[in-house]
C-alpha cells in the first residue's frame, strides 16, 4: 500500500494515554492539525490537539464527526471500543483494523498465533469451576486464569497453585469465557518493538526488558546479555506477525522466557506503548516519530542504536524521593504528566549510559525505586 499524507492536513488520533499526547506534538512539528478523540474528558491527548471530540456511551455523534474531519487517523491504544472500531472500517486508517480483532481476545489471538506455527505456552478455556479444575488438572499447577478478553482489569486474574485455591476463581465466574495457562516461575519478559512502513519495510528497535512491580507501573530497559539465538527468533518473529496482519505503524510483542530457557510468544500489542519513550534517548529516531513516518507514508528512518537506556515510572510514592536528587543526578530526564486520567503513574525518568547494569546500579544506589533483588 503507497500513499502519502501531507503536511498540512488533518491527523485524527485515538487514544488515552500519555503517548498519545507525544503523538499528536509530533505531528505538530511536522506541520499537521491534529484531531483528538476519546472517551475522557481529562484526557492528555485534548492538550495539544487543535480539535477535540469527546465520546460518550450511545453517542455515535462524536465519532462521526472526528472520522468526518480527519484525512487520516491513527489509534495509540492497544483496545478500542466496539462502536469506534466500526466506524472506522472505511476509513483511512494506515495501521488497519486487523490487528484489534484479536488484541481484545486472548483465544482468538492464541488460535492465530498457532494458525502461524509460533510457540506459545499451553492453554484451556472454561467458564465454570469444574472446567477451570479440568484444566488445570491437565496444564498442571500452578496455573493462570483471567477472562479471555483482554481489556478487562489486570486484577482480574488469579494464580491458583493447586485444586484448593479454586475458589479464588469464584469472582470471575460470570458466564463469560477464561483462559487457564501454565504460571511460570522465575521468568523474564522482553518487548521488541517494530515500525513497518507502506512500502513493505520494517524497523527493528533494540530488545527491552520489562518488569511490573505493581499494577499500573511497569519499568524497562535496553538488553544485551540475551544470546543471539534468542535475540534471532524474537526478530524473525516479530517481523513475520507484521507481515501476516499487514500492519502499518508502531508496534509491540511481547516475550517470555523460561527459566530453561524456552522461549513464548505472548501479545503483540498496536499502538504506541509507554516504556518505547526510553528510545528517544538510545537511539537516533524515536518510535512515536518513526509511527509517525510510516502512516503518513513516509519511508523510514534506520535505527541506529547510540546508548543503552532505562525507564523508571514515578508514582506518589517516589516524588519526594526523586526531588532529593534534583540537583545530582545530570543523566536523569524527568517527565512529570499532571494528569489524574493516567495514575497510579504521575510521570517518569529516563536514564541512559554506557550500560544497562551501570544504570540499574546506580538505580539501587539512588533509593527511590524499591528492587527485588
Amino acid at each position: 500500500m503507497s500513499y502519502e499524507i501531507l503536511p498540512g492536513a488533518t491527523i485524527g488520533i485515538i487514544g488515552e494515554g500519555i503517548t498519545s499526547r507525544y503523538l499528536a506534538q509530533a505531528a505538530h512539528n511536522m506541520g499537521y492539525q491534529v484531531a483528538a478523540y476519546s472517551s475522557t474528558a481529562e484526557s492528555v491527548v485534548f492538550k495539544d490537539a487543535d480539535y477535540r471530540f469527546l465520546g460518550e456511551k450511545d453517542n455515535d455523534d462524536e465519532i462521526e464527526s472526528f472520522v468526518a474531519l480527519s484525512d487520516m487517523i491513527t489509534y495509540t491504544s492497544a483496545w478500542l471500543p466496539t462502536q469506534i472500531t466500526n466506524q472506522l472500517t472505511n476509513q483511512v486508517v494506515p495501521q488497519g483494523t486487523t490487528i484489534l480483532d484479536i488484541t481484545d481476545d486472548h483465544a482468538l489471538a492464541k488460535a492465530f498465533y498457532e494458525s502461524e506455527s509460533l510457540n506459545i505456552l499451553p492453554y484451556e478455556t472454561g467458564s465454570s469451576l469444574d472446567e477451570i479444575a479440568q484444566a488445570g488438572a491437565k496444564l498442571g499447577y500452578p496455573i493462570i486464569v483471567k477472562p479471555v478478553f483482554k481489556h478487562k482489569h489486570i486484577d482480574d486474574q488469579v494464580i491458583l497453585r493447586g485444586d484448593w485455591d479454586l475458589g479464588l476463581v469464584a469472582p470471575l465466574i460470570d458466564g463469560g469465557t477464561l483462559l487457564v495457562e501454565p504460571w511460570l516461575e522465575n521468568t523474564q519478559s522482553f518487548v521488541m518493538t517494530a515500525v513497518r512502513g507502506s512500502h513493505d519495510e520494517t524497523t527493528l528497535y533494540p530488545l527491552r526488558q520489562v518488569e511490573t512491580p505493581e499494577p499500573g507501573l511497569t519499568r524497562a530497559w535496553t538488553v544485551g546479555d540475551v544470546s543471539d539465538e534468542i535475540v534471532t527468533e524474537i526478530k524473525k518473529v516479530t517481523e513475520k506477525l507484521g507481515q501476516a496482519l499487514n500492519y502499518i505503524g508502531a508496534y509491540d510483542v511481547t516475550f517470555l522466557v523460561s527459566e530453561n530457557g524456552t522461549l513464548y510468544l505472548r501479545n503483540t500489542i498496536p499502538g504506541l506503548s509507554k516504556t518505547t519513550v526510553l528510545y528517544d534517548v538510545s537511539v537516533n529516531i524515536g518510535v512515536t516519530m518513526q509511527h509517525l513516518r510510516a502512516v503518513t507514508g513516509q519511508r523510514l528512518s534506520e535505527v541506529v542504536f547510540e546508548a543503552a537506556a532505562i525507564y523508571m515510572p514515578i508514582s506518589d510514592k517516589e516524588e519526594s524521593k526523586l526531588y532529593r536528587h534534583w540537583q545530582i543526578q545530570p543523566h536523569w530526564q524527568v517527565s512529570i504528566y499532571h494528569s489524574s486520567t493516567l495514575l497510579p503513574q504521575i510521570g517518569h525518568v529516563l536514564a541512559a549510559g554506557s550500560s544497562s547494569e551501570q544504570l540499574l546500579n546506580q538505580l539501587h544506589v539512588a533509593g527511590v525505586w524499591q528492587f527485588n533483588d
